[in-house]
């Protein structure tokens, strides 16, 4: 009774202890390494992009629309859509990291997958490689489609039993989206005017479902672990509590 109740109040005073404890400087530092790092990496690039004389560095650092004279809502949905792919890829990203602290490998590594293609889909839409990079190349848009198109197609089979877990009726209305907006591109609605608007609302369309299934899904999985720690953390304080009464007892 008497090692249970020593054993009891060590950990609470090494508890209280460890709160009230001030952090050493080195603790205090050592968060700003990572931020250093990436402040690095990013004066080596500005200093790249205005030493080169290949393109006038205003044109990289300035915004489109101010170095192009246009309006401040120029390529507004544009912008937007660019977000909700940011959106996406840092939730999927997010989720995976959660999913694996709580031992749910299979979603983690269907979030991994989802956040690798998010992040390609993000990077092709924001510089628009689908054109630049056929265009260098003389090949089809339609090319690298096809090759967005296989690797979505992978993941959905890799995954599918992960996936089936899921709300997985919101990426059923992001494929829709994005197969009408394609099927305007290349065959073309109406006038050119038309086709442009039927095109760009389908694509933001399906970039918005596809955003929103992973929000919904990072919610859920994190949700699920979080309920599952409250509930082990309820345990073992329950049976903290009995083994408190157990050496309160006389012997």
């Amino acid at each position: 009774m008497q090692t249970i109740k020593k054993r009891l109040a060590s950990a609470d005073y090494l508890d209280v202890a460890e709160r009230r404890a001030p952090r050493p400087i080195s603790e205090q530092i050592k968060p700003l390494i990572p931020l250093g790092a990436v402040w690095l990496a990013a004066l080596i690039m500005l200093l790249v992009l205005v030493m080169q004389n290949v393109i006038p560095y205003e044109l990289l650092l300035l915004d489109p629309s101010y170095a192009g004279g246009q309006p401040w809502y120029t390529g507004l949905v544009s912008n937007l859509g660019i977000l909700a792919w940011t959106t996406a890829t840092a939730a999927a990203v997010a989720g995976a990291w959660v999913s694996w602290l709580g031992g749910r490998h299979g979603a983690a590594s269907m979030l991994r997958g989802g956040a690798i293609l998010s992040t390609l889909l993000l990077l092709d839409d924001l510089f628009q490689l689908h054109s630049v990079v056929t265009n260098a190349l003389g090949a089809p848009k339609a090319s690298f489609y096809l090759l967005y198109l296989v690797l979505t197609w992978w993941w959905v089979i890799s995954e599918r039993n992960e996936l089936h877990r899921t709300n997985y009726q919101l990426l059923v209305c992001a494929g829709g989206a994005f197969a009408a907006s394609l099927v305007v591109d290349q065959v073309g609605v109406g006038s050119k005017d038309v086709s442009l608007v039927l095109e760009d609302a389908a694509k933001f369309l399906g970039v918005l479902a596809w955003a929103m299934y992973f929000i919904v899904t990072a919610r859920d999985i994190t949700r699920s672990i979080v309920v599952a720690l409250r509930l082990q953390v309820a345990n073992a304080e329950s049976e903290s509590a009995r083994l408190r009464n157990t050496a309160d007892r006389p012997a």
